[in-house]
């Protein structure tokens, strides 16, 4: 049996909690939240012992491994002193808010040798898998452009993702996901050119990065202040032989809530018709390393490459200029 303690209590928290729960082997054993994670045990980890400590679950509730489900900022406090006890971790994305954190966290995590995996869930969500597959196998020939669009409302803009110095803002929080993605499917990155705008609680980005192969692209990343919007992504990637495409408003494999606040039982903030969603998919892929030892698909390298880029574009939008990958260094 893995023994699995969440870190949190809210969205990523939940999604995460209610799939450990269909996978074989596998308990969470504990839940950490300093704001009582009692509520949150009985609705969606019934059997789990609530902590109002990191450390005291970590020394107390006999884990394998944890799931960091925090805000950003956070990340650091709570993954160090988890890995120098010898656990395996799953960090959701971004891995850090700072060059500086992120890379002392990788260091202790290399320093302990124990399994870390970002949660760069958008990797397993299966459009984008198989977009990649195809670029990887030549179907577009050699890519020359991407464009990518995402669009995440928020219900509650009061919260810790306006604030900048925890979240880092659209381009950091949400924008990151599609710079993983063009990351991982279109190789390194050289530079990066950024637009922001925020007005009453809205805030939207655009990103332009100049791959070391010569390609271009450009993500779009929209958080409107309008819970009656729907959560939407779409991308393109062409190349000189052909080209991909897809719309989540013309086929939604998932649907995204942004609470699960609402009567009765506990509800799933995700809804979709597919077998296995691409967050079981990619707990499983995290339970399957913390068991086997292998080295996660997603690994902390690649989580500090994608908050690089992140951090560039931030750095773009506050400046005007242009950024190279180069001189992020914090």
């Amino acid at each position: 049996m893995v023994r699995i303690g969440i870190l949190g209590r809210g969205f990523m928290a939940t999604v995460h909690a209610l799939r450990y729960a269909d996978i074989d082997g596998v308990e969470v054993a504990a839940v950490a939240s300093p704001n009582g994670p009692t509520e949150f045990v009985s609705e969606y980890t019934p059997g789990a012992t609530a902590y109002d400590s990191a450390v005291e679950m970590y020394d107390d509730a006999s884990l394998d491994a944890v799931d960091v489900c925090t805000p950003t900022h956070t990340h650091r406090e709570l993954v160090e002193p988890a890995v120098e006890r010898g656990l395996d971790v799953l960090c959701e994305k971004p891995i850090e808010r700072t060059l500086a954190d992120a890379k002392a966290m990788a260091d202790a995590v290399r320093d302990a040798g124990v399994t870390f995996m970002p949660g760069h869930t958008l990797r397993f969500f299966p459009e984008y898998a198989k977009a990649r597959e195809r670029v990887q196998e030549g179907d577009i020939g050699s890519p020359g452009n991407a464009r990518l669009f995402r669009q995440s409302p928020f219900a509650e803009p009061d919260t810790w993702f306006r604030d900048e110095d925890k979240s880092g803002g659209v381009l950091l929080d949400l924008a990151i996901h599609d710079f993983d993605f063009l990351c991982w499917t279109l190789g390194d990155v050289e530079h990066v050119f950024a637009r922001r705008q925020r007005w009453d609680d809205h805030e939207y980005g655009l990103a332009t990065l100049r791959f070391e192969s010569g390609a271009v692209g450009h993500v779009d990343a929209r958080w409107p202040n309008r819970p009656d919007l729907p959560f939407v992504t779409r991308f393109e990637l062409a190349g000189d032989d052909g080209l991909l495409e897809f719309d989540s408003e013309d086929v939604s494999p998932v649907e995204v809530y942004s609470t699960t606040d609402g009567d009765g039982p506990a509800r799933d903030p995700i809804d979709e018709p597919l077998e296995k969603d691409p967050y079981r998919l990619e707990l499983e892929a995290f339970v399957e390393c913390v068991r086997s030892g292998d080295e996660p698909p997603i690994t902390v390298d690649d989580g500090l490459a994608a908050l690089k880029i992140a951090l560039a574009a931030v750095e773009s939008a506050d400046t005007g200029r242009r950024v190279a990958l180069e001189e992020v260094t914090a």
